[in-house]
């Protein structure tokens, strides 16, 4: 008699509640801006279950995205930069994430047109500090970037 394996659960749940945890445990250990570790934990899981399973496009966009944001909202506290390069450090992480996607799905070019327009904003505002964004709308600028990734996710054909 073989022996069947059962097919490979996904991980993401797990993987979810792992980077929960753990980005929960890091304020009791006096970790300085410890919120901003639980948006790269999220993207992790993200990308544990874009690598484990079935290399899915809904996966690996949330992994970037996220791993992205939580970076540039980190990389400005670990590296002591100046409060004026925060913005534009932020913009230019979460470009390289939507940039990350293009690299692992080449085939979908609408993230990097994406990463495009942020890395554009980030640069015009870092060396030639320039306001691409109107003040009035500079609160809205990354929810809008992410609702219309989120809204692209949704529509997007399935995996080719």
């Amino acid at each position: 008699m073989s022996a069947t394996l059962a097919p490979r659960r996904g991980i993401l749940g797990g993987a979810v509640l792992v980077a929960i945890g753990g980005a929960f445990l890091l304020p009791p250990l006096g970790v300085p801006n410890a919120g901003a570790y639980l948006f790269v934990a999220l993207g992790v899981a993200f990308a544990a279950a874009w690598w484990v399973g079935a290399r899915q496009y809904v996966y690996v966009v949330p992994a970037c995205v996220l791993i992205g944001f939580g970076l540039g909202l980190v990389t400005p506290a670990l590296f002591d930069l100046p409060a004026d390069t925060a913005g534009p450090v932020f913009l230019g992480m979460l470009a390289a994430g939507l940039g990350a996607v293009f690299v692992l799905a080449p085939a979908r070019r609408a993230p990097l047109l994406l990463a495009g327009v942020l890395a554009v904003v980030a640069i015009a505002d870092l060396f030639l500090q320039i306001d691409l964004v109107p003040l009035a709308l500079q609160p809205y600028f990354v929810p809008v970037v992410l609702i219309i990734v989120g809204l692209y996710l949704l529509v997007e054909p399935r995996d080719r």
